[in-house]
């Protein structure tokens, strides 16, 4: 029984494969792992699990893992997208049935696809192998497996004018989905068609587990997550996963067995933690002001209290500011310090027609405020309790609440039309 272990370890991630051909005469397993894959914090694993031959996985393993690298990169990115994985199957399995058209070649073989980068997580699944994560100490299924006795399996099946026949596809293949088999592509009851998620990863992330079949006919998914956080609280990795393949042997695994398992390290957690942060900052940074107003600012500029007077949320300009239907938009230059919120925002201030229209209105009645009495402050139940507190402090000046607003933001006229 030959069996085999790759390893490779740097600061962001420990990575364990661990290939056995069990019981079975031939191997027919190709797995891949790549890190990087494009950048130091990106990562590509792959398994393809063979039938009726060699052929087709070891092909797949050959072409797949490069072609994704090279559409990813075109691109200009680091992780491949759900589109970058449908086109590289699609275009794959393409391929290789071209190539053995007319050959008698029946090897058909699963794919499943891991890619990650930093929080981001792609997985991309054409058969019966799973991808599983544990994080914060729950085991979570990253894919379905495509058995013909899946329910939308076996309806898609059926719409084709296949058959399932003892749980098999025409009473011969265990999966509905896989490259090559050419004979079930012609009749189109088999796809090739990979079913794509995308899940953010958080800090607490620990470890993620892909492996085929051969793995999972023995081991639930929460028994696989538990026999390694067990076995890590005293082994290497390495060691554990040896042990998890030998006792899917032992369970009676007849199968071609491969396992990948990545462990996360403290530093890539770190970083995980670092960019949840910063993504958050970036949100805090989008702040509602009003009816058609909206602010983006640098996150460096104190800004006490400012209220939406609207629900609906800005809508993104083409040109990377942030403003509603009707209205302006501001940038802040984050080089202001002051604690209250009388700031001048004077960076890309957009208006139309009717802004305009409502400054022109606001200037002709500020010099007309300045010979005719202040009205009478609002009722406090209009304001929010920030504000309320705010104006009335400022009541004593004979301002009203657009006169405020006015002073709060200089010379970039915030005034609320109507």
């Amino acid at each position: 029984m030959k069996t085999s272990i790759k390893k490779q370890q740097c600061d962001n991630w420990e990575i364990v494969e661990c290939t056995t051909q069990g019981k079975r005469s031939s191997m027919e397993d190709s797995s891949v792992f790549m890190s990087p894959f494009i950048s130091d914090t990106s990562l590509l694993l792959a398994v393809f699990d063979g039938h009726v031959g060699t052929r087709c996985s070891n092909y797949l393993s050959n072409v797949i893992p490069m072609e994704l690298r090279k559409q990813t990169k075109q691109i200009q990115s680091v992780i491949p997208s759900k589109e970058t994985f449908y086109n590289v199957f699609d275009s794959t399995d393409q391929r290789w049935l071209e190539s053995v058209k007319g050959n008698k070649i029946e090897d058909g073989s699963t794919a499943l696809c891991v890619a990650l980068d930093g929080p981001d997580l792609v997985v991309a699944n054409c058969g019966d192998s799973r991808a599983i994560l544990c994080q914060a100490g729950q085991t979570t299924a990253l894919t379905r497996d495509h058995k013909p006795t899946d329910y939308e399996e076996n309806q898609r099946i059926l719409v084709q004018g296949g058959t399932v026949i003892g749980g098999r596809l025409q009473g011969k293949l265990g999966v509905s989905r896989a490259f090559g088999n050419y004979e079930f592509k012609e009749s189109r009851y088999l796809s090739s068609e990979p079913e794509v998620i995308q899940v953010k990863l958080t800090d607490e992330a620990e470890f993620l587990v892909v492996g085929c079949d051969g793995l999972y006919e023995r081991f639930s998914n929460e028994e696989i997550v538990k026999f390694i956080k067990t076995g890590l609280l005293q082994y290497p990795l390495q060691d554990v996963v040896q042990e998890l393949v030998a006792e899917a042997i032992d369970r009676g695994s007849e199968d071609n067995i491969t396992v990948i398992v990545v462990k996360f390290e403290k530093a890539y957690r770190k970083l995980l933690r670092k960019r949840a942060r910063k993504s958050a900052k970036s949100a805090q940074n989008l702040i509602p002001l009003g009816k058609g107003i909206s602010l983006v600012t640098s996150g460096k500029t104190s800004v006490k209290t400012i209220h939406s007077e609207s629900p609906s949320p800005p809508e993104p300009a083409k040109n990377g500011s942030l403003f509603g239907k009707k209205g302006l938009a501001l940038r802040t230059s984050g080089k202001s310090n002051q604690a209250e919120p009388s700031v001048l925002l004077s960076l890309s201030v957009q208006t139309d027609s009717k802004s305009r229209k409502t400054d022109r209105d606001h200037k002709k009645s500020s010099k007309s405020s300045k010979s005719s009495p202040s009205p009478p402050p609002r009722s406090p139940k209009h304001f929010d309790s920030g504000e309320d507190k705010y104006f009335k402090s400022h009541s004593q000046g004979g301002h009203t609440k657009s006169s405020i607003k006015h002073e709060i933001f200089g010379r970039a006229v915030l005034t609320k039309s109507g």
